[in-house]
């Protein structure tokens, strides 16, 4: 009963550590895209033959990621959620 009860504490810290990481995911989705883009130009300019000639910064590139990270962070923390929720219930 013991080892029973450890394993679900352990996954209780672990699903609720998800949930907070989705939710930061959420809240900086806008930061994490423009330093995703930021990164990404650095990476063409030093190696245009690889990745293409850098493009113009576009409102549009870093609104997709950041909706990207959103659902992303939406996802992990539903999914998280909900096997809290099983896990918490579990007998």
């Amino acid at each position: 009963m013991a080892r029973y009860l450890l394993v679900k504490y352990l996954a209780v810290v672990l699903f609720a550590g998800l949930i907070v990481a989705g939710a930061a995911l959420i809240v900086w989705a806008r930061e994490l895209s423009v330093g995703y883009n930021d990164w990404t130009t650095r990476l063409r300019q030093r190696y245009p033959k690889i990745f293409g000639a850098p493009t113009p910064e576009s409102p549009r590139k870093i609104e997709n990621m950041m909706w990207l990270y959103r659902g992303v962070g939406v996802a992990l923390a539903l999914e998280s959620a909900f096997a809290l929720i099983g896990i918490w219930n579990a007998r």
